[in-house]
């Protein structure tokens, strides 16, 4: 079932770095080996300038308890957070394209995965808030609307 999750005030930033496993990519040899405060501020960099094109956070090595992806082409932006615990996907969208089928011209960085284009956005500001607020908090960022899918 989805349900539109609108934005809400933003809390400051919490302290200290809350994933354990980040990669610039899906493919081994992609991982990022510094996820510290700094190194997080990086990848934000990375994002906000389009020098990324693919992220992948997770709270755990192994992406057990969930995970963000984020995945875009130089005009679109795919991001999605998985909570394995409540089997929840976050997902990013636009309003106008809701009721598309249609997928979104993406390159993934698995070379297999498809991206419904009603789950895309176009603010790499955004995105990088939200990579951030991940990085820090496992949570979606509350600064965005979000389209929430449950299997209920």
């Amino acid at each position: 079932m989805d349900e539109i999750i609108r934005k809400r005030e933003i809390p400051p930033m919490p302290e200290g770095i809350r994933i354990q496993m980040a990669s610039y990519g899906a493919l081994p040899g992609q991982e990022i080996s510094d996820i510290s405060e700094s190194g997080v501020q990086d990848i934000v960099k990375k994002v906000r300038t389009g020098k990324y094109h693919s992220v992948m956070m997770s709270p755990d090595e192994y992406n057990e308890d969930g995970y963000l992806i984020m995945e875009s082409s130089p005009d679109l932006i795919f991001l999605q957070i998985w909570d394995a615990e409540t089997e929840t996907a976050w997902s990013c969208f636009d309003p106008a394209l809701l009721d598309s089928d249609e997928e979104a011209p993406i390159e993934p960085s698995d070379g297999q995965s498809v991206f419904p284009l009603k789950c895309t956005m176009k603010d790499r500001e955004l995105a990088a808030k939200c990579v951030e607020w991940y990085a820090h908090t496992c949570e979606p960022y509350p600064g965005m609307d979000w389209l929430k899918n449950t299997d209920e």
